[in-house]
């Protein structure tokens, strides 16, 4: 994929027809076939790429999470599970490179007021299944439950997430990360913690 635009970092028009289109056949999928899946070694190297991140997440090990993303990643928190289109539609989220870079960076300085003290999390990924796309692609889908816990009290959030994974030299990165919250459409809260 190549970002154009008028400057370096911002997706183009075609960028967000690509996003629509992929996540429009993730959610007409009923199951994906044998022939559909990746060869058994890309398989675990996508699974064990999806539990690092949560793992990193919850180590608030964000510099170590950050290094898991392509250049031209993108941080997707729809506000409607049902949305596609991140370009016509509201997000509470929708965070390209340099963005998730600014936010981990004012996490990091510990001067965040939402993150005072920070939140403390558990990701737990469930049932992932991995679609082939090509040798260098892989989309995955996995179900999430999610602990907060804040001073005021812990939160339970619930939901699925699409990654697309693209091989860059040999190493298997996150392309796009869509969080699909359960109740997306609910008012959420203090969501600047990663997900």
């Amino acid at each position: 994929m190549e970002i154009t635009g008028a400057q370096p970092g911002y997706f183009d028009l075609e960028y967000y027809r690509r996003i629509q289109r992929i996540v429009g056949s993730w959610m007409e999928l009923d199951e994906i076939s044998s022939d559909d899946q990746p060869p058994a070694e890309v398989a675990e190297e996508c699974r064990a790429l999806l539990l690092h991140e949560a793992r990193l997440i919850d180590r608030h090990q964000l510099d170590d999470w950050l290094d898991l993303f392509t250049d031209d990643a993108a941080y997707w928190l729809p506000a409607d599970a049902s949305q596609l289109d991140p370009a016509s539609t509201v997000s509470w989220e929708f965070n390209d490179r340099r963005r998730m870079e600014e936010r981990v960076e004012r996490i990091l300085t510990g001067k965040a007021y939402s993150q005072i003290p920070p939140t403390r999390t558990t990701h737990c990924y469930t049932n992932i299944e991995l679609l082939a796309v090509s040798e260098n692609e892989v989309h995955a889908l996995c179900n999430f439950i999610l602990n907060t816990h804040r001073p005021k009290g812990g939160r339970l959030l619930s939901g699925w997430n699409g990654f697309i994974l693209r091989c860059e030299e040999g190493r298997w990165l996150i392309e796009l990360k869509r969080v699909n919250l359960l109740d997306a459409d609910a008012p959420q809260g203090n969501l600047s913690f990663f997900l």
